[in-house]
């Protein structure tokens, strides 16, 4: 996987293939917030957070651009991301890989911006 720093210093995780989206959640905690791009293939983001840690707004963002970035919407100048906690996506039994179910989640409409694209792909590690 990728792993990418917020603005906030918040860990950014995202899936490279639809294999690695399955090992990002199974690796991650029901507490982290899970993204990816509404409707659309693309990687799973997780944000890693300790339990009851608030995520800054400005962090969800960034997360969000990423999901965004990677997925089919790459280059789109608005795109609708959902995000929920970790807890609520569930692999479905017998789906392909990367493919999950979401219980609950809410969509965060993103103004794709360049220069907090660029600025997030620079802290690739």
């Amino acid at each position: 996987m990728r792993r990418y720093r917020s603005g906030d210093g918040f860990e950014i995780w995202v899936g490279r293939s639809a294999m690695a989206n399955d090992r990002l959640c199974a690796a991650g905690r029901g507490h982290d917030v899970w993204l990816h791009a509404r409707g659309l293939p693309g990687s799973h983001v997780l944000v890693r957070r300790d339990r009851n840690q608030d995520i800054p707004p400005a962090t969800l963002i960034d997360a969000a651009h990423l999901a965004a970035y990677f997925s089919k919407a790459k280059g789109e100048p608005q795109v609708d991301v959902m995000h929920t906690e970790l807890r609520y996506v569930k692999k479905t039994k017998g789906a392909p890989p990367g493919q999950v179910g979401v219980a609950k989640s809410k969509t965060l409409r993103v103004n794709v911006e360049d220069a907090r694209m660029r600025a997030l792909l620079d802290t690739l590690r």
